[in-house]
């Protein structure tokens, strides 16, 4: 009996791919690749900054020709704005149609403090640094990534 069970399986099997049709696609891949120039940027220094002891949140921000803050921000020295370049022929900030410069946080081991930035005139940046309240003495660091379209 089971010899039979069997050769009915093959023969059905036989049967049904007798009888298969066949389907097809055609698919198009595509592919759009855009090359990136360089924006090159001198180092953004918010500069020594001395604030009260058992400070309130306080706000300096650095233009590329000085600074002024709010607060308890007591005094800052050697702040520098920065200088921005492109390897391109347009002539810099101004000829771009977006520029995306996101927030950076900056840390100190596990504290940190936030600043943005903007573009300014010049082809180079504007940043704003937000000093939290009880903010614990060190250098903080951080870094951003720029992009531009034009």
């Amino acid at each position: 009996m089971r010899k039979y069970f069997l050769l009915s399986a093959v023969a059905l099997l036989a049967t049904s791919t007798a009888n298969a049709t066949t389907d097809y696609a055609e698919v198009t891949a595509k592919a759009t690749i855009q090359v990136a120039g360089t924006i090159s940027c001198t180092d953004f220094n918010f500069g020594t900054i001395v604030v009260k002891n058992q400070n309130e949140e306080s706000v300096l921000e650095v233009k590329y020709n000085g600074s002024q803050s709010s607060g308890d921000i007591l005094s800052v020295s050697d702040p520098a704005g920065s200088e921005c370049y492109n390897n391109l022929t347009i002539g810099g900030f101004q000829d771009y149609t977006n520029i995306d410069i996101p927030t950076v946080i900056l840390k100190n081991g596990d504290n940190e403090m936030s600043a943005t930035f903007e573009a300014a005139t010049n082809d180079g940046l504007t940043g704003t640094l937000t000093i939290p309240a009880n903010v614990k003495a060190g250098e903080y660091t951080g870094s951003i990534t720029i992009t531009a379209t034009y």
